[in-house]
């Protein structure tokens, strides 16, 4: 698979540093949009706390992107983690 291919994992297009980061850069980068949104949180700004939580689920995207293009089954992680979360009862239907 083209590691920088489009699948049902992604709901972003693949950004510039998919290609250029290293997974500990991309990580840091991650960890700092999950502090924005603890920040937004709690400044009680919804807007904020809204916007950044896509910040962050494009920024771990983008690492799981990354962790793809080193040679990572993204799709299989996805699917044992749904399979998983399913199995106790994480879901409501």
């Amino acid at each position: 698979m083209n590691p920088l291919s489009e699948s049902p994992s992604y709901q972003f297009p693949a950004s510039k540093f998919s290609k250029k980061n290293t997974a500990l850069r991309q990580w840091f980068h991650l960890l700092s949009e999950v502090l924005e949104v603890g920040w937004e949180l709690l400044c009680g700004n919804v807007k904020g706390v809204t916007m950044e939580t896509w910040d962050v689920k494009h920024s771990a995207e983008t690492l799981h992107r990354i962790m793809e293009r080193d040679g990572a089954l993204v799709d299989v992680a996805r699917a044992r983690v749904l399979s998983g979360n399913h199995a106790r009862g994480y879901y409501n239907a």
